[in-house]
């Protein structure tokens, strides 16, 4: 990653400032739930073929572990872009939602990925939490009173809707975070679609209809994301050859791979083990594969 684009730790526990002078390439990641406030510039997430474009003084959601692709749209030298990102605590949530007796009346189907405008009260908070880096000897005290103080804000929020639903156990939204958890931590695993639909406690088909509307995408082409992500990431960190990744990630064909990571990240996965500073160290065998 550019030093001109780089995230900073805060001493602040789950405080990151993201800052960056220039607009950005497409760069996948996976989300795990946060809370984004831009302060100056713009970013790009897309969920599924849906882009979310974020602006000075709005702010993202993001309510489960999600795979995306996201880029800095609005960025210079002069006026980079600065945003503050906040880890959320689902226990913090479900803890605070019981304490105030959030209303259990269903919301309409919420996407993993919610944008809004930020309550002022919202902006006074994190404005508060970020001036502790000032005073590092507040932090231990006062950041987890702002910190929870934020989560009850946000489930309040007109773009919290995904959050309340994750606090009530048996709605669909928190069974298909549930289905999630076992598809990030088994993503090498051949995935059976009818064991995680249990899992979620629903039908088959139930689950499909339910993931897509969280998720925008299907759980094969979640866990195919998430295979490629850390494909690439073990390409550039030059500790795998391109047949390597490929069999690492769970895939049984390095040429399905090849082809299916050229048309995520627009390149072939040899580009990306460049980067790492190596040369394909495949056997003889894959190195025709065009990788």
């Amino acid at each position: 990653m550019r030093a001109d684009h780089m995230p900073l730790e805060t001493p602040v526990p789950g405080l990151t400032v993201l800052r960056s002078r220039a607009p950005t390439r497409l760069e996948s990641i996976v989300y795990q739930p946060i809370f984004c406030l831009v302060l100056q510039g713009a970013k790009q997430a897309f969920l599924g073929e849906r882009a979310v474009t974020f602006a000075r003084l709005q702010s993202v959601i993001v309510s489960i572990d999600l795979p995306t692709v996201t880029r800095i749209v609005e960025a210079s030298p002069a006026t980079p872009y600065v945003a503050l990102a906040l880890r959320l605590d689902l226990a913090t949530l479900r803890e605070l939602a019981e304490d105030i007796g959030a209303d259990d009346k269903p919301d309409a189907e919420a996407p993993a990925i919610s944008l809004g405008e930020t309550d002022p009260d919202i902006i006074d908070a994190m404005a508060r939490l970020f001036a502790l880096m000032e005073r590092p000897g507040d932090v231990r005290i006062l950041a987890p009173l702002i910190v929870r103080e934020i989560h009850f804000r946000l489930l309040t929020a007109g773009h919290g809707a995904m959050l309340r639903r994750l606090t009530r156990p048996a709605s669909h939204q928190s069974r298909i975070a549930k289905a999630i958890s076992v598809i990030r931590r088994d993503f090498v695993e051949t995935l059976n679609v009818a064991d995680l639909a249990q899992t979620a406690g629903m039908s088959t088909s139930a689950f499909h209809q339910h993931f897509k509307a969280v998720t925008a995408t299907t759980p094969l082409q979640f866990q195919k994301q998430l295979r490629l992500m850390e494909a690439r990431r073990l390409l550039e960190a030059g500790v795998q050859s391109v047949a390597g990744a490929a069999y690492a990630v769970g895939y049984e064909s390095p040429t399905q791979f090849s082809r299916e990571f050229s048309r995520k990240f627009g390149e072939p996965p040899r580009a990306a083990l460049t980067r790492g500073g190596l040369s394909d160290r495949s056997d003889s065998a894959a190195a025709h594969l065009g990788a």
